[in-house]
């Protein structure tokens, strides 16, 4: 049981923030008058935010906790763009390769590397990172837990069922 509780937590954060980052980049694009869709999925998910921030949840847990504290939010906030931006490195690659789709595209950008990430944009995902941990996690884990384990099955379904359905649609 304990085992079940532990991997739903981490189910709840991946699902919460892929609908954040989905509300979040779907706004901005609105903002921006931009004609583009957050992510590849028909429903309001856009996976590469929930790796994210699972990604940030882990590290936090499993690694932060044993940096002594002399270094500790430099080494964090290096870490935290490093891994992000292979995150989002790696997604745009996948997406390319799976789809033959670019979702992003920041060849335009100062420091590129092929064209999934730039220097500007890495800056950033490090200190959202940060923010995270240090502003928000008190305030969405208050969330998250609220959402019981059969919503969140409910929820996890409905995303396997969206991810089969872009597989075999758009593929």
């Amino acid at each position: 049981m304990v085992f079940y509780l532990f991997n739903m937590y981490y189910t709840k954060i991946f699902l919460f923030f892929s609908l954040i980052g989905f509300i979040m980049e779907s706004t901005l694009f609105k903002i921006i008058n931009c004609q583009k869709h957050s992510g590849i999925f028909y429903g309001p998910m856009t996976a590469v935010y929930g790796i994210g921030i699972l990604s940030v949840e882990l590290i936090n847990k499993y690694f932060f906790k044993k940096i002594s504290k002399s270094f500790k939010i430099i080494i964090e906030y290096l870490i935290l763009t490093i891994i992000l931006s292979l995150i989002e490195y790696l997604g745009g690659t996948i997406l390319n390769l799976i789809f033959n789709i670019d979702m992003w595209n920041y060849s335009d950008k100062f420091l590129c590397i092929n064209k999934y990430i730039c220097l500007q944009n890495s800056l950033i995902w490090g200190l959202l990172g940060m923010i995270y941990i240090y502003v928000i996690k008190k305030f969405t884990d208050k969330i998250i837990n609220t959402i019981n384990p059969k919503e969140t099955t409910i929820f996890l379904i409905v995303f396997i069922i969206d991810t089969i359905a872009v597989l075999i649609t758009k593929t």
